[in-house]
């Protein structure tokens, strides 16, 4: 049963900080609003520490945070105060399939809904980073929020092969999920994650402006201004639309 209780001074403390200070730079950089998003991190063989159902993520106490196991059901118990993220399954869901996982951030990153949100998904093999860091980003469909549908899909895309297995996805107008792994440090992993996030923001910011410089630099008959070369390793051609 989930329940809201203080964690001892030890390592489910730190990792609680570990959360805590993640939520607040997701705030920092303005990838949350209100009460979106969610962060979750392994406590256990058998239990996970995710955040609140709706309260901001960027103003949560580490006494916030949620245990639940990580399987079975969302309800609290009664009088246990706050309620998992309501996006519990997919983060179960991950954790499930990718057992390197130790933790799962989901934020609704406003440059890749805008991109969604048109029918267009970018290329990370345009920008020298996310070639590098996330040379893989699926897509994944739209469901409906907090669904086993969505869960469903986000864990296949984040663990089908080739490797590397994905670092990210972008969920149709929902922003975009990432992990991380850690290593031999537990904390480290919601780290990686975020930095994983960010990038996919750079990215679809990048590639909604690199869109709208070109429609800027096109003539009144139709005719473009600017163009890049040929060559160009990853111009905006090579992306795809969420209908293909």
């Amino acid at each position: 049963m989930p329940s809201r209780s203080p964690a001892p001074s030890s390592a489910g403390a730190r990792l609680r900080d570990a959360i805590v200070a993640a939520g607040r730079r997701l705030g920092a950089r303005g990838l949350i609003a209100a009460g979106e998003g969610n962060l979750s991190m392994r406590l256990s063989d058998e239990q996970l520490l995710i955040t609140p159902a709706g309260r901001r993520k960027d103003e949560l106490a580490a006494t916030d945070l949620v245990v639940v196991p990580d399987r079975g059901g969302r309800a609290a118990s009664p009088g246990a105060g706050l309620q998992p993220s309501s996006d519990i399954a997919i983060h179960r869901a991950i954790y499930a399939a990718r057992p390197d996982v130790q933790a799962v951030v989901h934020a609704h990153l406003p440059a890749a809904m805008a991109l969604t949100l048109a029918g267009l998904v970018p290329d990370p093999a345009v920008l020298p980073e996310t070639a590098l860091f996330l040379p893989r980003l699926p897509f994944v469909p739209f469901a409906a929020a907090g669904s086993a549908e969505l869960a469903r899909a986000v864990a296949r895309a984040m663990s089908e092969a080739p490797a590397p297995l994905p670092g990210a996805a972008l969920l149709d107008r929902h922003g975009a999920i990432a992990v991380g792994g850690g290593g031999s440090d537990p904390a480290a992993a919601i780290d990686q994650a975020l930095d994983r996030l960010e990038l996919v923001e750079v990215l679809c910011r990048a590639w909604r402006d690199a869109l709208l410089l070109q429609g800027a630099a096109t003539t009144p008959s139709g005719g473009a201004i600017l163009r890049p070369p040929s060559t160009s390793p990853g111009a905006p051609a090579r992306g795809r639309t969420r209908r293909q």
